[in-house]
């Protein structure tokens, strides 16, 4: 019976060795094909590898698979910015980088990443337009989720991150402009965008005087748009309205005086936003001061 035991025991053990020689032999076969730039070969065989049980948990496979999808990406995805295989590649470095205890691969793995992470960064300042700007957003969350493997430092990322929803929020005000009375969702994107900046960084001058115009606009717009036969209680509804406006202006406004005490825009919005407030003296006091500037040139 022992005896028994120990045959089938063996047989096992050989079965077992036999498989994971099978599964080597696939990343051997994908690196083969690999150099010989069968790719879809390459591909099917190092699919097949990472997912047994055997090679799942093989930094070299893994590395081996970012290489092969970083170049279906480079050969056939590169005007793609949702390529598929890219994705694949990033996900593979990583997955090799969590894996590889030795660290023989990681600085060539993290060398890819950010190849991979900076044409994702690329293809979304390439997608800033009222068409594409869905897909900016995706690139750029991923460019995000993989640049952390890069660079780490929070600082660094939020940089990125205020650059990106400036240029976000400056879409959305445009794409509003060009329709406010049917495409009021985006002048509220902008709003959160530039709130998202202000939450990163509170002393941002470009956020704090695009909420501060956003405001403005939206009360003097309101003014423009009111018609002259509407009754007076409809006329006092919109002048309410228009004040409160003003005065969701005029914090971040006063902000970016602070932040620039010399900016034109600034002086020229806040003389108006105390003008509308029926502070005179504060308008005039803002009015003095741009004149003041305009003579300094």
């Amino acid at each position: 019976m022992l005896n028994l035991k120990r045959t089938v025991c063996l047989a096992m053990l050989l079965v077992t060795a036999a498989l994971a020689e099978a599964q080597q032999s696939k990343v051997s076969a994908a690196y083969s094909f690999f150099q010989q730039d069968q790719l879809d070969s390459a591909k099917a065989c190092i699919d097949a590898a990472v997912k047994h049980p055997e090679t799942s948990a093989n930094g070299q496979a893994w590395y081996l698979r970012g290489f092969i999808y970083k170049s279906v990406y480079n050969k056939l995805e590169k005007g793609n910015k949702l390529s598929p295989s890219r994705l694949e590649a990033l996900a593979s470095f990583k997955k090799s980088i969590a894996l590889d205890t030795t660290q023989e691969n990681v600085q060539e793995c993290i060398k890819n990443v950010k190849y991979l992470a900076t044409t994702l960064y690329n293809d979304a300042a390439a997608s800033l337009d009222s068409i594409d700007y869905k897909i900016a957003i995706g690139n750029f969350e991923k460019f995000k989720e993989y640049y952390l493997l890069v660079d780490p430092t929070p600082a660094n990322i939020a940089q990125k991150d205020i650059a990106f929803s400036l240029a976000m929020a400056s879409l959305y005000t445009k794409i509003f402009e060009s329709d406010r009375k049917g495409k009021t969702e985006f002048l509220k994107l902008a709003k959160d965008a530039y709130n998202k900046i202000l939450s990163i960084d509170p002393n941002n001058i470009g956020a704090n005087y695009n909420m501060g115009i956003l405001y403005y606009n939206q009360a003097v717009n309101l003014i423009n748009q009111s018609d002259y036969d509407l009754d007076i209680v409809a006329l006092n509804d919109i002048q309410d309205n228009s004040i409160n406006l003003f005065k969701e202006s005029l914090p971040f406004m006063e902000k970016a005086y602070e932040l620039d005490p010399k900016r034109r825009e600034t002086l020229l919005g806040l003389s108006g936003i105390y003008f509308s407030l029926n502070e005179f003296e504060k308008s005039n006091m803002y009015k003095l001061k741009l004149e003041e500037l305009e003579k300094q040139k």
